[in-house]
């Protein structure tokens, strides 16, 4: 994650936006406990000589096989994925890595800070006699051998490292190469990468890599789809740290010279940006998560440790209230099981890892953490289904993973009463932002990390689109889709994409949604705003509310002329409120409702289950009771339109009788009112003194009523 760029760091989003005191002061004590923010390396332990160089440790370890779940796989989904011009990094589709050990000796403060080796092994796709790698130009190469300890011929170009094959590989022919290298790596606010420094006079350590920072600190094919099928991470550090990393840890052994050995071992598939280190003077507390008995009868029990190293003396486990605190952990992995299914890597762990950044990042089985708040913990935790489990083939499918996140967090609030400050705060927070959104879901451009990552796109509304979904199926079938999801065999532990899911959503619904997801998703941007006008049409014993919806958005606020999207229009009657659901597929367009007793008011999409802008209520006869309910037989010609000095209309069959023009902001405010007499010509009006903009044009006599919306547009100066 990226500080100050990712709302990941949705600490850093809550701090300056929140005003409601209860939810402020856990974000503030929490940062606070957590450090305030990435701290520069200025007070580093003094730099030791040449003598001092650590000795790598990979001779002292033997490997470890791969899971023979995923040994064997063939082929993964997505591995073509990043044919698309956009991609910022490329996927060497030439071959295919299955295992790293990454053996490194780490020293805050020491030049070079990291010395290490990396280990490649993997197979080739096409016949290839050279491998390449990912890798930052600060990063020095010392030598890269193979297996039998041959030392090969490399070459460096722009953060790449060329590994000549000792002879030409075939399809299916294996390889492993050893990498000895050593640097000090570099982290960028955009891209990520390693950094450190101390706090409280104690160093620290982490590594943050999504979406472009592994390479920063270790050789690596830097791409979300190939997925190693395991990784090692064996790394030596100064005391009093300890290491937090991905899997279980093997080995924590006392060197007996003030450093400290950990060996962590995952055997699960593991994009590269997932791959962490994260060390400090930490407080260790482990939980053991046992499934509900509930959750046991569907998915079979299950026990697993749910490590958090913290710094020491913080309140990042016991918490600062009942909205905070990595405690909390155990509630919200359960909640998250009953919706996406088993946690993915049930056979290993789940933990945290405290940094100095503000947010958090979901390392796989340990997410990375500066903020112990429920909402953090949820959407941490989310990404352990969507994002590492299943992970995009390509970053344009960025929301399938923060989308998902964010809708998790959702899920974990609904839970429980105590975290109903929080969810309406940011449900709230993150609506508003999603209507911000105007951009495609999906990513035209990921070269620009930053931009990648903006909080009213992918976060927001990604989540958005999930509620709709939600909305539209309900809680039962988008439960099943999520699950559905989740288990699918080409995508768990896999890579996968938009299509993807939707085929899963349209396999799960039996109904195409492919204009849903051209709308929301893959084609349009933006979102629409309705007009609505409604009067009651109830004749005798029979109610009827008619209700006209007319979508005002303008091309400059989307793409998308028409929004076909199912729509719930809640109606109060004398007799209590009724739901009623339209699904419109004209501009403007008009709804007879049939209710079991006379209507009050209607509200359109009061819960906010579409993305939408706010309801301009134009029309309400029924709420003014001295007013006859008239006939809509009268209609306007406007010309021109838009208006800019004059506004000329005519009215069609205006009767004998003077008429009543009126004109309508849309928050429902007269702005112009005037007599007109009747004529076959066209009525000339100055365009009334308002600003640019739509408006209710209404005409009525003492028994009909016309309406029409019309456009002023003023000359510029």
């Amino acid at each position: 994650m990226h500080s100050f760029t990712r709302t990941h760091l949705i600490v850093l989003l809550l701090q300056g936006l929140l005003m409601m005191p209860s939810v402020t002061e856990v974000i503030a004590q929490t940062a606070t406990s957590a450090s305030k923010n990435v701290q520069s390396v200025e007070a580093r332990f003094p730099a030791e000589g040449p003598e001092s160089k650590p000795v790598l440790i990979e001779a002292t370890v033997s490997g470890i096989p791969h899971a023979p779940r995923w040994a064997d796989r063939a082929s993964r989904p997505g591995m073509q994925g990043s044919s698309l011009r956009s991609d910022a990094r490329r996927l060497q589709s030439a071959f295919d890595v299955s295992w790293y050990h990454l053996s490194l000796d780490l020293s805050v403060g020491r030049s070079p800070e990291l010395v290490g080796s990396v280990r490649v092994k993997g197979k080739a796709v096409v016949p290839i006699d050279t491998l390449a790698l990912d890798l930052a130009d600060n990063m020095v190469v010392d030598s890269v051998r193979s297996e039998q300890g041959e030392v090969l011929a490399l070459e460096r170009t722009s953060n790449r490292l060329w590994i000549q094959a000792p002879a030409t590989l075939q399809p299916g022919d294996t390889f492993s190469y050893h990498v000895f290298y050593h640097g000090n790596p570099q982290y960028s606010s955009a891209d990520g990468g390693y950094t450190s420094g101390t706090r409280s006079g104690q160093p620290y350590i982490w590594t943050l890599s999504e979406p472009y920072g592994s390479l920063k600190w270790w050789p690596t094919e830097d791409h979300p789809a190939d997925k190693a099928d395991s990784v090692r991470i064996t790394v030596t550090v100064d005391a009093p740290m300890s290491v937090g990393s991905n899997g279980l840890l093997t080995e924590e052994t006392d060197l007996g010279n003030g450093r400290t050995l950990f060996d962590w071992l995952h055997r699960y598939p593991i994009s590269t940006y997932l791959v962490s280190v994260t060390a400090g003077d930490y407080d260790r507390t482990t939980q053991m998560y046992d499934r509900p008995q509930n959750l046991a009868d569907e998915f079979g029990p299950a026990s697993f440790p749910i490590e958090h190293y913290y710094y020491r003396g913080t309140d990042a486990y016991d918490g600062i209230g009942s909205t905070s605190g990595w405690r909390l952990t155990p509630q919200a992995m359960a909640a998250l099981e009953d919706w996406f299914g088993p946690y993915p890597f049930a056979e290993e762990k789940y933990g945290h890892a405290h940094s100095t950044f503000r947010g958090g990042m979901e390392h796989q089985t340990m997410s990375t953490m500066g903020n112990i708040g429920i909402e953090l913990i949820a959407h941490e935790l989310t990404h352990q289904w969507t994002g590492d489990s299943i992970t995009p083939s390509h970053w344009r499918d960025l929301w399938l993973n923060e989308g998902f996140a964010t809708l998790g967090e959702m899920l974990v609030f609904e839970t429980d009463p105590a975290f109903s400050i929080v969810h309406g705060y940011l449900s709230n927070l993150y609506y508003s932002r999603a209507r911000q959104s105007a951009d495609l879901l999906v990513l035209e451009d990921t070269t620009n990390a930053s931009d990648m990552f903006r909080h009213s796109r992918v976060y927001a509304k990604g989540w958005m689109v999930l509620r709709m979904i939600r909305g539209i199926v309900g809680d039962d079938t988008f439960r099943t889709i999520l699950r559905t999801w989740l288990a699918n065999e080409s995508f768990a532990y896999a890579n996968a994409t938009t299509a993807d899911f939707r085929g899963v959503v349209e396999h799960v619904t039996g109904e195409s949604w492919f204009d849903f997801f051209s709308q929301w998703v893959t084609d349009g941007w933006g979102h629409p705003t309705w007009a609505m006008g409604w009067e009651d049409a109830s004749d005798g014993g029979n109610h009827v509310a008619r209700v006209s919806l007319d979508q005002i958005h303008t091309s400059s606020a989307s793409n998308v002329p028409i929004f076909e999207t199912p729509l719930q229009l809640v109606v109060t009657t004398t007799a209590g409120e009724e739901v009623h659901v339209v699904s419109q597929n004209k501009r403007t367009q008009t709804f007879l409702l049939a209710l079991a007793a006379k209507p009050t008011n209607v509200r359109l999409d009061p819960s906010r289950w579409v993305l939408r802008g706010d309801t301009q209520t134009l029309t309400n006869v029924a709420s003014e009771p001295d007013h006859t309910v008239l006939s809509t037989s009268m209609s306007l010609e406007v010309a021109p339109h838009p208006a800019t000095g004059l506004l000329r209309f005519r009215v069609l069959d205006p009767g004998t009788q003077p008429l009543e023009a009126e004109m309508f902001d849309l928050t429902g405010r007269r702005v112009w009112r005037q007599t007109l007499y009747p004529s076959d010509a066209p009525l000339r009006v100055s365009a009334p003194e308002v600003p640019s903009g739509r408006y209710l044009l209404r005409v009525l006599s003492s028994d009909r009523l016309a309406e029409q919306l019309v456009i002023i547009q003023r000359d510029q100066p």
